[in-house]
């Protein structure tokens, strides 16, 4: 049970869990597992004043939770094209121009001018 006198803060919980490839995890990931979860798997916590708190039990059981989901890859999302360079101004006035010019003609193919 969550408040049965042995709560800890997120920052407290992330000092007693191991290393992960040489670093700590932070208090950040301990409020995302507790906010999103982690591959469908939440972290339990409780509010108490002003604070959430978590146990060493409820982090047990989480990694347990998660030992046991099969290992699927997040897809790749792919990354979007570079936006083409910002144009000067002088050269948005040309291609405005053109653009007016084409717009005119066009409406001069159809009568409308």
């Amino acid at each position: 049970m969550l408040l049965d006198g042995n709560c800890l803060t997120f920052a407290e919980a992330a000092k007693r869990l191991p290393l992960v490839n040489g670093k700590r995890v932070h208090a950040s990931c301990i409020w995302r597992w507790a906010r999103k979860g982690c591959r469908g798997v939440v972290l339990e916590t409780r509010r108490v004043g002003h604070r959430f708190v978590t146990t060493m039990d409820a982090l047990e059981r989480f990694t347990k939770a998660l030992a046991e989901q099969p290992y699927a890859p997040r897809p790749r999302v792919p990354r979007p094209e570079p936006s083409p360079a910002t144009e000067t101004p002088t050269q948005h006035a040309k291609r405005r121009a053109r653009e007016v010019e084409s717009a005119k003609t066009y409406l001069r193919g159809v009568g409308v001018m």
